[in-house]
């Protein structure tokens, strides 16, 4: 039996399912997975079992399928190797980083992780966040929209840009725009 938790502000269902623990041999819920939700019906053969709202406004439901297959996506897949490879994870529509890690080397490793797998290429440069008017979150040269320089510029690939003078909120903003833009959904 699958849970599913309906976030409606993040825009997510976590999928859970109730597994024993490998070492303690208790049953524990267990997340198997967090879609972005973009509008579109999931095309499965869950049966609903129970349907109930908490009050933080979550909607839960006690579901029953064969397989979860159908449910893979690319952008899930692709946060999934981000997390084992990088330990950067997206969880209920937020970007939490790699706490062993400074907020510039998670952003410098992740745009170096987009490259090397080609999610970004040159062609892709520059990016800024959608509402940005003079700054860009990467670029094939340490120069912002604007003309400025970039004031802690890495060149992270060859090419390759990004300004790492930034908080680690703005930081995780601008990896998750980054996984929106490039990684197909």
């Amino acid at each position: 039996m699958y849970h599913a938790t309906i976030d409606p502000d993040a825009r997510t269902l976590t999928l859970t399912e109730r597994r024993p623990d490998p070492i303690t041999g208790e049953e524990r819920e267990v997340t198997i997975n967090t879609y972005q939700l973009n509008g579109s019906p999931l095309e499965t053969d869950f049966v609903t079992r129970s349907i109930s709202e908490s009050e933080d406004g979550k909607i839960h439901l006690e579901l029953e399928a064969d397989a979860i297959t159908d449910l893979a996506s690319p952008r899930a897949d692709f946060w999934d190797e981000v997390a084992a490879t990088l330990g950067i994870e997206y969880r209920h529509g937020n970007v939490r980083l790699n706490d062993e890690k400074s907020a510039a080397q998670n952003y410098r490793d992740f745009v170096r992780f987009l490259a090397e797998r080609d999610y970004l290429t040159t062609e892709d440069l520059p990016i800024a966040l959608p509402s940005a008017t003079n700054r860009y979150i990467v670029n094939n040269a340490p120069y912002h929209q604007d003309g400025s320089e970039m004031t802690r510029e890495e060149e992270v690939a060859e090419d390759v840009y990004i300004d790492v003078n930034a908080s680690a909120d703005t930081i995780g903003r601008h990896i998750k725009a980054l996984s929106e833009q490039l990684v197909p959904a």
